[in-house]
């Protein structure tokens, strides 16, 4: 008989400190998915106000949308409108929806920006005056097309403000995720990404 103090053969392994982390991830946008909202996975960060020494504001985005013409209309703002699954209450809040879609073509296309307020329809209400500088500190980090390409895959990050847009390699991983989860059905996503983060927890 094996001795009542020996060690059994296979043994739990606690979760470190990043699984956990993980773990808690997982809660949050399992939730989200199974509600049909596409999550912003915020960078690591606390909150802490970007430094007053960094680069020239909007470089890299003024470099790219120079010659839009940003105060011109998009032509395919009444599609965008159309595609809002609210009413507008009043004819300033449809203004600021306007506002906000024409800026999001202005940096990331006309196209583009269709295809993300089908995805996200709240980007048409979230701060636009945060379109531009947030953009530009995921750029610097990515450089400009892969952080249109990792904000088209997650339109959630449009909601994220630019001091807490620092060490977003999150926000990058997590993107690939949301995209390819997003066309499963809501239960299956959930599933797959659970699955996804879970890996390695336990032995």
């Amino acid at each position: 008989l094996p001795s009542p103090h020996s060690s059994p053969s296979s043994k739990m392994v606690l979760p470190s400190k990043l699984t956990a982390t993980l773990v808690a991830v997982v809660v949050f946008t399992t939730a989200m998915i199974a509600d049909g909202f596409a999550p912003a996975i915020h960078p690591g960060t606390t909150g802490s106000r970007l430094a007053t020494t960094t680069k020239t504001t909007h470089l890299h985005v003024q470099a790219a949308v120079r010659g839009r013409g940003g105060a011109k209309p998009s032509p395919l703002l009444e599609d965008a409108l159309s595609s809002y699954p609210y009413i507008f209450k009043t004819e300033s809040e449809k203004a600021d929806a306007s506002s906000n879609f024409n800026e999001l073509a202005r940096l990331y296309g006309d196209e583009e920006a269709l295809g993300m307020v089908k995805i996200e329809p709240n980007a048409l209400k979230m701060q636009r005056e945060n379109f531009a500088k947030t953009l530009d500190i995921f750029a610097e980090q990515f450089g400009l097309e892969a952080s249109q390409a990792m904000v088209q895959r997650n339109p959630g990050l449009l909601g994220i403000p630019p001091w807490n847009a620092e060490n977003a390699e999150s926000c990058m991983a997590f993107s690939y995720v949301i995209a390819v989860t997003r066309p499963l059905p809501k239960i299956a996503a959930a599933g797959l990404l659970l699955a996804l983060l879970t890996a390695g927890v336990t032995d």
